[in-house]
């Protein structure tokens, strides 16, 4: 071996250690329950979607069997949706922070089908983020990511998603 390879194979063992590193972001505003409440009113509102991604040889996977959740948008939400997915519907990175007392309790979840479809109903009028993942193992190492989108429910809509990453 020469010694660019060694330089090669040095770089990507630091780059993974780096990769391992990253730290939590810090979020700077607190959670107000009260902001958060509307999520527990009843309304006539319905999400539905489906969530997945593409592989880099085209294979689709679906977010079969995870967990999806919606998160009411508040300051708190919206704070720590920006850190995680900077700007952005799909995390790779980014671990998330500990959760303060009462946040998630400020959440619905469901699971998605094996197409990676799913429903949140009687919803009420709001702005909310809807979160899952999609993930799988190339060898030992975990691909894909968290998905992210926002959604707003007027006068009891019913709205339906793809989520992609996109």
């Amino acid at each position: 071996m020469g010694s660019n390879m060694y330089a090669r194979i040095l770089m990507a063992a630091l780059l993974g250690g780096l990769a391992g590193c990253v730290a939590a972001p810090k979020i700077n505003s607190t959670f107000n329950a009260s902001e958060a409440a509307f999520i527990h009113q009843q309304g006539r509102g319905t999400i539905k979607g489906q969530a997945f991604l593409r592989r880099n040889d085209g294979m689709v996977v679906y977010a079969a069997g995870s967990d999806v959740v919606l998160i009411p948008k508040t300051t708190y939400s919206s704070e720590r949706i920006n850190a995680l997915y900077q700007g952005n519907k799909i995390n790779y990175f980014v671990p998330s922070p500990a959760s303060p007392p009462g946040f998630e309790e400020s959440m619905k979840k469901t699971r998605a089908n094996g197409e990676g479809r799913f429903e949140f109903a009687n919803l009420a009028d709001g702005d909310y983020y809807v979160v899952t993942k999609v993930v799988w193992l190339a060898g030992n190492a975990s691909q894909g990511g968290a998905l992210m989108e926002q959604v707003s429910i007027r006068q009891g809509s019913a709205v339906e998603i793809i989520m992609t990453g996109q």
